[in-house]
């Protein structure tokens, strides 16, 4: 009777023994995973915000009533217009609601006119689709005049 009692009391320890490893094991296991998983979330957002702010990309507002002088940081993307949906407003009645869009591409910045009917004018010529911009790039919207700096 004594051998019996030992031995259940022997396989007890060893099942809630393992039991325990086996939680302690998947503890560590998914805080290993999250830390990782954590790592890569914090990764990604230095990598979407690094290059735009590594980079000081903006536009300088150069000529504009009751705005010159203001600078706007270009992140991903920049959206410029009337509408109140937009990153920059201008209250310009020259400007149209969806006017013109700025976003990175790699390292570079893309200037997209979004069919304005009074155009997108690029160092005073009219912007017809898109193209790269240039540090000292001079945007002109309506009445607005803007510098493209790196």
């Amino acid at each position: 009777m004594g051998t019996a009692m030992a031995l259940k009391g022997l396989r007890v320890v060893l099942e809630y023994g393992m039991l325990l490893w086996l939680i302690y094991f998947s503890v560590r296991l998914s805080h290993r995973m999250f830390a990782a998983t954590r790592e890569d979330l914090r990764a990604a957002t230095r990598e979407r915000r690094g290059p735009a702010e590594r980079s000081g990309a903006a536009l300088h507002v150069v000529a504009g009533d009751g705005i010159e002088g203001r600078r706007f940081a270009i992140g991903r993307e920049l959206s410029i217009g009337r509408s109140e949906d937009n990153d920059v407003v201008l209250p310009d009645q020259f400007v149209s609601h969806h006017h013109v869009l700025i976003y990175r591409r790699e390292n570079q910045y893309v200037a997209e006119d979004l069919g304005s009917r009074n155009h997108t004018y690029l160092n005073d010529n009219i912007l017809t689709g898109r193209t790269y911009l240039h540090a000292g790039d001079v945007l002109r919207i309506g009445a607005v005049s803007l510098r493209f700096e790196r």
